[in-house]
């Protein structure tokens, strides 16, 4: 039997959804087949600090101010292309013999929102020449900015809800903006709308104004967590639909789902972690624990194969990769299907979706499909000739 090959899951991070991070990186760490795969926990605190040791499989060790730190080894990745190691900190380089540290086969990123799923943690693992599951550095930075994956999906020909843009640096030089941007609002699109911020997710941030004065309130409060706030209309007559896609040897679809929400506003955090009194967060259920209908009967044929064709093309317009989800708004009223924003890895984290036909596939089989692939696609991108033709030589 071959050996097992390391897998590090990275959870945690700087981001305002260090929790839900941690919730899905502890469902991963227990999905991966320990026949086949070594399965290695590292936390990434609030500080930007690696951390790896037993202590960080449990639930329990994150709770009261967070893991002991006197239990657990603080790790760096190793210098230099392809080492694809994690060093001891502090680490003294040596000069003879090989270098310290646990060797990794591949990484997989499981960092909500800022500096992890945005393509920070992304590049740094390209430089490092390492396998990770998941979305490059272009991709991911891209699906985090719902404002520009709007744009790629409408230049891929496929409908979008509409929006209205506001940066923070309005504030500074626009005394007037009080006034001007609800009349923006109203003309473009009436009353209520959504606000929220274009770089955050989990339902972080998100408001619904009716007026004015909560229109203001709700772009000041996504101001104070990102520098760019969506404004959307908000259709009150609406279907949530999502899609996810699985970038293995062609893009695969899988099954829709109907998140089972409330009319009165967008789908809240608390709907998604601590549904009907279950705190998902802390009990690693994570998504898992929430409502949804799997192919909902009411929706037709015709509407599930669109919402399929119109995720795999946002995937791969966006020239994603590993896994994603597709989320759609679907306007009752007008009887359109309309994409609403991407959610790359982790925040498309919904094993859930494979399980039933025709894929039929557990959490642990798309794992491996997924590990695999990430190898894959480190062998092509080190096959690449990175030295340069004797025309682009200057020094030689």
């Amino acid at each position: 039997m071959s050996a097992r090959r390391t897998i590090a899951v990275m959870f945690g991070g700087r981001s305002l959804e260090h929790d839900v991070s941690v919730v899905s990186g502890l469902q991963i760490l227990h999905a991966l087949d320990p026949a086949r795969f070594n399965p290695l926990p590292v936390y990434i605190d609030h500080g930007g600090r690696w951390w790896t040791g037993d202590e960080l499989w449990h639930t329990e060790s994150f709770k009261r101010g967070g893991p002991d730190r006197s239990r657990a080894t603080e790790v760096m990745l190793s210098p230099g292309f392809g080492t694809s190691r994690l060093l001891p900190v502090p680490h003294v380089p040596l000069t003879l013999g090989e270098p310290a540290g646990i060797v990794v086969d591949a990484f997989l990123p499981v960092l909500h929102g800022t500096f992890g799923e945005d393509g920070c943690i992304q590049g740094h693992l390209e430089l490092g020449g390492c396998a990770y599951v998941g979305c490059g550095v272009l991709a991911s930075a891209v699906g985090m900015n719902k404002r520009v994956t709007k744009v790629m999906a409408a230049q891929a020909g496929v409908p979008i809800v509409p929006w209205l843009a506001f940066e923070r640096s309005m504030l500074e030089r626009n005394p007037a903006w009080p006034r001007e941007v609800p009349a923006r609002v109203a003309d473009r699109f009436g009353w209520p709308v959504i606000v929220k911020p274009c770089n955050l997710g989990s339902s972080a941030g998100v408001t619904v104004a009716g007026a004015p004065e909560e229109l203001e309130a709700g772009i000041l409060r996504v101001f104070e967590y990102d520098l760019e706030a969506l404004v959307e209309p908000f259709i009150k007559n609406r279907l949530e639909l999502n899609v996810a896609v699985a970038g293995l040897e062609e893009p695969v679809a899988s099954v829709t789902e109907l998140p089972v929400t409330l009319q009165a506003s967008p789908l809240s955090f608390s709907e998604k972690y601590k549904r009907q009194g279950r705190k998902s967060v802390g009990s690693s259920d994570g998504m898992a624990g929430a409502l949804r209908v799997l192919d909902p009967a009411e929706l037709s044929p015709s509407l599930r194969a669109r919402a399929q064709r119109y995720a795999t093309t946002v995937f791969s317009a966006l020239g994603c990769e590993g896994i994603s989800r597709i989320d759609f708004l679907i306007d009752v009223d007008r009887n359109e299907l309309l994409f609403n924003e991407i959610n790359t890895l982790p925040g498309s984290l919904a094993f859930y979706l494979w399980s039933a036909a025709p894929h039929y596939w557990t959490v642990t089989e798309l794992l491996e499909r997924l590990v695999n692939r990430a190898e894959h696609l480190r062998a092509v991108r080190r096959g690449l000739e990175r030295r340069p033709p004797p025309d682009l030589q200057l020094l030689a």
